[in-house]
């Protein structure tokens, strides 16, 4: 069974880290290390109390978090889990034994007792069609291989959010062959505030440093899916009310018409909270 490093990003929150550790720890096949990285300096103590190698950072993004502690590794295989997620006890041994050079699973939402089906990445991908939304791989559903994610140059430290959307892509443009178990062995838990889950107009503004970045790849379709996207984030409560207004009315003039037909027969909920 190769073997693999677990790199913990971390952002105020020592108490869902603990929890995030022990499921590491209840790994069937358990990593040769346990790397958290830390923007803040909060989950110190917290590390020193699990026994893991603790690395503080002054990173402003999930990805330069994550990027900094694969520096750590000297295994064959890289994993990672945000701090406020936790693994099934099987997500390493399955993933591992699944091969290719990024093997990922499916996940679980979960908000305080209620689940529901999370991401379900398919099997076959091609980076033009997922270029404007991600298909189903997160910052902890999924197995590197070392030398590949070296050679992908990691996450990209400048991108506050999609960074993982943007691996994919660089992944599947690299022609890395990757593999999906179609098992839902990761808990997403309803996100809090931080970096890793970034909302309103810092949101905004990373959803436009993305779009920037593949602005020459994008179809309009896909412009305009960024577009609504990022209108969502910018109506945020607190605004004055025909700011909020406005945004709304960009936001639905950026949906598709698939969207509006689906929203009148209410079979998705709307798109603003």
């Amino acid at each position: 069974m190769p073997d693999v490093t677990v790199v913990v990003p971390t952002h105020d929150r020592p108490g869902d880290l603990e929890r995030a550790v022990a499921s590491v720890r209840r790994q069937t096949v358990p990593p040769v290390a346990i790397v958290v990285v830390d923007d803040t300096g909060s989950a110190e103590e917290a590390a020193g109390r699990l026994g893991v190698r603790y690395v503080r950072v002054a990173s402003h993004t999930a990805g330069a978090s994550r990027n900094r502690g694969a520096l750590h590794a000297d295994t064959s295989h890289l994993a990672f889990l945000d701090d406020d997620d936790e693994w099934a006890p099987t997500f390493l041994e399955r993933l591992l034994a699944a091969g290719g050079d990024l093997a990922a699973a499916w996940t679980w939402y979960q908000r305080g007792e209620q689940r529901r089906p999370g991401c379900t990445l398919p099997r076959r991908l091609r980076a033009a069609d997922c270029l404007h939304h991600n298909p189903g791989l997160t910052g902890s559903n999924f197995v590197v291989r070392t030398a590949a994610f070296r050679a992908l140059r990691g996450f990209d430290p400048l991108l506050i959010v999609n960074n993982d959307l943007d691996l994919l892509v660089r992944a599947l443009d690299a022609g890395l062959h990757h593999v999906v178990v179609p098992e839902r062995l990761v808990i997403q838990h309803s996100r809090g505030h931080g970096h890793l889950s970034s909302r309103g107009p810092h949101r905004a503004s990373g959803l436009a440093l993305y779009r920037d970045k593949y602005r020459d790849r994008l179809t309009l379709a896909q412009r305009r899916f960024l577009a609504r996207e990022r209108y969502v984030a910018l109506k945020f409560p607190g605004q004055r009310p025909a700011r909020r207004a406005a945004f709304a009315l960009l936001g639905w003039l950026n949906a598709s018409p698939r969207q509006l037909a689906e929203l009148a027969l209410h079979r998705t909920a709307p798109f603003y909270d």
